[in-house]
């Protein structure tokens, strides 16, 4: 009877510890972990190429890619209008090089105003800790948690780590010494009949 009782009881705790319903630090990574799979590799310079130096793109990110070796630039002409007049004016534009082209994504970000716009993008994150969760409480009917979690980020390339990179992309830093200081970061979860799922939070920058 002890001995039915003792496999009943392991049961319910395997049910239990499987069972993606349930509030707990593993239902709660994998579901960060999706999160963080969608957000990396992630798009840390944001622009389409070639890139013309003018006061719509940030030239000091454009000058830190041509010291990583991402890019080359050169004088070239562009066509201007003033007023319905064309004119032709001389720029210094950007280009990505072979090396660049292999961090970039044409397709990166939406535009505000539609269309896409490309990016320099990399990294892959990897939740490293569930910090604190809320216990789930009701909420306009269905129950919620907020869980603050870290992350680390891998597969940075050396280039990033350049300090005209890092001045240039500070938002960069945070990612590049994630290995010994890891990101913050903060997801609202609800619980639906499938188990959890993310509403929406914010990880790092």
């Amino acid at each position: 009877m002890f001995l039915k009782l003792l496999l009943i009881a392991a049961v319910a705790l395997m049910a239990g510890c499987s069972d993606p319903k349930a509030a707990t630090e593993k239902n709660f990574k994998v579901v960060i972990q999706k999160t963080l799979d969608k957000a990396y590799p992630r798009c840390y310079i944001t622009g389409d190429f070639p890139a013309v130096s003018d006061m719509m793109r940030n030239e000091s990110e454009l000058k830190a890619l041509v010291s990583a070796g991402l890019a080359s630039v050169k004088d070239e002409p562009h066509e201007v209008k003033d007023w319905g007049k064309a004119r032709t004016v001389i720029r210094p534009t950007y280009n990505l090089t072979e090396e660049g082209k292999k961090f970039y994504k044409a397709d990166a970000n939406k535009a505000i105003m539609g269309g896409t716009k490309g990016g320099i993008c990399f990294g892959k994150a990897a939740v490293k800790d569930i910090k604190e969760f809320t216990e789930p409480s009701s909420a306009g009917g269905v129950q919620m948690t907020q869980v603050k979690y870290t992350y680390e980020v891998s597969d940075v390339p050396a280039w990033a780590k350049s300090a005209e990179i890092l001045t240039a992309v500070p938002r960069l830093k945070q990612d590049v010494e994630s290995e010994k200081t890891p990101v913050d970061g903060m997801d609202v979860m609800v619980l639906t009949n499938n188990g959890w799922v993310s509403r929406g939070g914010s990880m790092g920058f």
